[in-house]
């Protein structure tokens, strides 16, 4: 625990509750530039926090009073900002009809049920026009909900704590805040970075491009997985393998080992990050990726940079957003400052949210009554005017009863069997004719019958004609277009001079083909894939479809295999468009269904890979 005794009271604060600590930073600002005037972590106990849930609340609330006692907030300080992550919050970038701010808060509740898989009536929601126009009479709104009971939740313990939060986002838009106000001005951004935050339980993810978040995503492994597999490695308790984490080694624990274990997780970590750019890519940023900051405790693992940079081609740096700021000497020294910055750069960046947005200026704490988003400032609830004096309902109807009984006893006395003597003879004229009417459709519906039969015994054998051109012709057509992704036509004939994909394994089943294999590069997997979705037989279906893409890779092992990636591979037959390929009868094209079809092949391109 960190203790300091600068208590102004004033500034901005921003709150991290991390799974591990809570961290708060205290800054105040001046123009453009901010200034550091107070922090303090505590850290938790195991088990408080467990996969993001908090188990132990009043452990999390001491530890908030601790921290706040610590920087000098007063109790019901009303600039706290703090975030939240994990799997109960969704972020999604999407079109809208362009409109008003006021509009848009208006409709964005069903443009929310259509884009969010929680109900609606279950979540927060907030959200940022940020592209006015990406087409015309179109503009692109960054979505934000998250999960009622997990924003309650942090809003209580706060409160609890004897706070008044001002906003909660999520953690990645605070990270992007800090990158923004410590690397550049918002507009000379022209970088697209990745930033890496490294907790105890969950690494959040952000990539930035011009300035605004263009991917998120919450990786499912941090500090306590590093710990556990040096706990089962070498058979140590928690605290030291925390400590070897730190770089703190006994001397009876072989360091060599200790090496081997982190380096396998950090390849677990690779392989997360880069499904997540392939993810990001095949969404249609064609944006290449410049840089990669990470921040967060394990950050500061021995060699990390190196480590990351070599597998993914990247530069790779330490994330410091105290770099524009002023830290005073007896807040941190120059020799602590890369340590802190790594652990608290999430409430830097929230802490900054009391003097610029960072473009983004999502809160899920809610919507007000009339649509609008619920921020201090809003506006005022109107006073309810006094109702009038009414009278009494019940009054009025007793006072109408006799009235109302008196006439209806009239009515009927005069006209009632009259009117029914009309009423039958006329049910008995229409019961003829509808006995007329049923008698001409019983006719009818018997040709009509006899027709569907005879039409649904040529539609059998119009199906049975075209499913045995789909057998024999179905498996034909798959390879050829398959092939065609795989090695594309060359404008003119020459010598091939090395190819980037090989294939040891390809299987085709009636409704899917697996296929494994290795590459030059991850890219040159990315390039086979959207060659693939490319293919479109009717110009419109796609043959092949990719569940996800970039399903299964890694950097080969094998000693004839080095910088070489395998990868394995799903597709979906799309048999609308494979219809359309081999269907000789385009009017029931629609319903034809592939029969048996099942074909492997294993080893291919043999002479120049070997299988797994």
């Amino acid at each position: 625990m960190f203790d300091f005794f600068n208590r102004s009271g004033k500034g901005s604060v921003g709150l991290d509750i991390g799974s591990h600590s809570v961290k708060a930073v205290v800054l105040e600002s001046s123009g453009d530039s901010h200034k550091l005037l107070n922090f303090a972590i505590r850290e938790l106990d195991p088990g408080v926090i467990v996969d993001g849930d908090i188990v132990n609340r009043d452990a999390v609330v001491s530890a908030i009073k601790d921290v706040i006692n610590q920087v000098g907030v007063k109790s019901g300080n009303r600039h706290i900002y703090s975030a939240v992550s994990g799997r109960s919050v969704i972020v999604r970038r999407i079109p809208m009809e362009q409109m008003s701010v006021e509009e848009a808060s208006q409709a964005i509740q069903w443009e929310a049920e259509q884009h969010i898989p929680f109900r609606i009536d279950e979540v927060s929601l907030d959200f940022k026009i940020i592209n006015p126009e990406i087409s015309p009479g179109q503009m692109e709104v960054l979505l934000v909900a998250a999960k009622k009971d997990v924003v309650d939740l942090h809003r209580g313990i706060i409160e609890e704590a004897g706070l008044t939060p001002a906003s909660v986002e999520l953690e990645q838009f605070s990270l992007q805040r800090a990158y923004l106000s410590a690397y550049a001005e918002h507009e000379e951004v022209s970088e697209c970075v990745t930033i890496l935050n490294i907790g105890a339980e969950v690494t959040n993810m952000v990539i930035v491009r011009n300035g605004l978040p263009s991917f998120t995503r919450d990786l499912s492994i941090g500090g306590s997985r590093f710990i556990e597999a040096l706990q089962r490695a070498i058979g140590v308790e928690y605290e030291i393998a925390d400590e070897i984490l730190k770089g703190n080694v006994p001397s009876d624990v072989s360091e060599e080992e200790v090496h081997s274990t982190i380096v396998r997780v950090i390849d677990e970590l690779s392989t997360s990050i880069r499904r997540s750019f392939i993810t990001y890519q095949a969404s249609g940023e064609d944006t290449r990726i410049d840089r990669m900051f990470i921040s967060g405790g394990c950050s500061l693992i021995d060699g990390l940079t190196d480590i990351l940079s070599e597998q993914h081609g990247l530069p790779v740096e330490h994330f410091a957003p105290f770099r524009n700021m002023t830290i005073p000497e007896d807040i941190i020294p120059l020799d602590e400052r890369e340590v802190l910055e790594a652990v608290l750069s999430v409430s830097t960046g929230l802490a900054i949210r009391g003097y610029e947005t960072g473009l983004i200026d999502i809160n899920i704490l809610g919507m007000d009554e009339t649509g609008g988003k619920g921020k201090t400032g809003s506006k005022k609830k109107k006073k309810a005017r006094r109702p009038a004096k009414q009278i009494s309902p019940i009054l009025t109807i007793v006072a109408i009863i006799p009235f109302l009984v008196a006439g209806a006893l009239a009515y009927m006395n005069v006209n009632t069997y009259k009117g029914i003597k009309n009423e039958i003879e006329n049910v008995n004229a229409q019961s003829e004719s509808i006995d007329l009417l049923i008698t001409q459709m019983d006719a009818q519906i018997n040709q009509q019958e006899q027709m569907a039969a005879l039409e649904s015994q040529v539609i059998e054998k119009q199906l049975e004609i075209n499913n045995l051109a789909m057998k024999q012709k179905a498996t034909v057509y798959l390879l050829e277009y398959f092939c065609r992704a795989l090695y594309p036509v060359q404008a003119t004939p020459v010598i091939e001079d090395s190819k980037n994909v090989y294939l040891t394994m390809l299987n085709v089943t009636r409704r899917n083909i697996s296929i494994s294999g290795v590459a030059r590069t991850w890219g040159d997997i990315i390039e086979f894939q959207r060659r693939l979705s490319d293919i479109k037989p009717d110009g419109e279906n796609q043959l092949f479809i990719l569940t996800d893409f970039g399903q299964a890779y890694m950097l080969s092992g094998e000693s004839n295999l080095t910088d070489m990636y395998r990868f394995e591979i799903q597709l979906e037959i799309n048999t609308t468009a494979l219809a359309t390929l081999v269907n000789e009868f385009a009017g029931v094209a629609a319903q034809i269904e592939i029969t048996e079809m099942s074909s492997s092949v294993v080893g291919a391109d043999s002479t120049e890979a070997q299988d797994d």
